[in-house]
């Protein structure tokens, strides 16, 4: 019992000191916030930060870790089936954005990120089986064009609907992408 209330309490810190970077990353730049700053906003001391953070650079990064890994979990569902059924892989990583939109938002700012890159690197087909149910229409020497046009459109459609407000809604957004991804990949031939 006491290790899942520490496991808690650890949980609950390290979600405010994320949401503190959160709100300094929609004002300034990663290399000027300084981990008193931060933890004066997140309510800790600086002991507490760096007993799970070498520096701010450090915290960043491990934020961008597990943003990855979440949508490497996500993405994983759907490589496992026989066909992907991308409105349904869509809708489950818009969901998953739109819950954490300040944090992408706060990312994007930073122009330290390498999120979107370590994404499309974690979600490119790592075998023969994988690309054929990504693009099974198309010429096996075009996959990876393929790929970086369909992820980099999804990318672009990402950042307008940021720049929008998020007006769309999740289910909406990855109506949108799967009309543009499918339509573009059934020419393919």
């Amino acid at each position: 019992m006491q290790k899942e209330e520490e496991d808690r309490r650890v949980r609950k810190t390290k979600a405010r000191i994320r949401q503190a970077l959160t709100q300094l990353l929609m004002k300034k730049d990663l290399k000027d916030i300084s981990v008193s700053e931060l933890t004066e906003l997140a309510d800790i001391n600086r002991g507490t930060f760096y007993l799970h953070y070498k520096d701010i650079y450090d915290l960043f990064e491990q934020t961008e870790e597990e943003v990855v890994e979440d949508f490497t979990t996500i993405l994983g569902k759907y490589k496992t089936q026989s066909q992907i059924l991308w409105m349904s892989a869509l809708f489950d990583l818009f969901q998953y954005i739109a819950a954490n939109s300040d944090l992408f938002i706060a990312i994007f700012h930073a122009r330290e990120t390498r999120l979107l890159n370590q994404i499309i690197e974690q979600g490119r087909p790592q075998n023969q089986s994988e690309w054929h149910k990504l693009f099974g229409n198309g010429k096996e020497e075009y996959y990876e064009y393929y790929y970086d046009f369909v992820t980099f459109g999804c990318v672009a459609m990402l950042r307008r609907w940021f720049e929008n407000g998020m007006q769309e809604s999740p289910e909406r957004m990855a109506e949108l992408a799967e009309k543009l991804m499918t339509n573009s990949i059934m020419d393919l031939s």
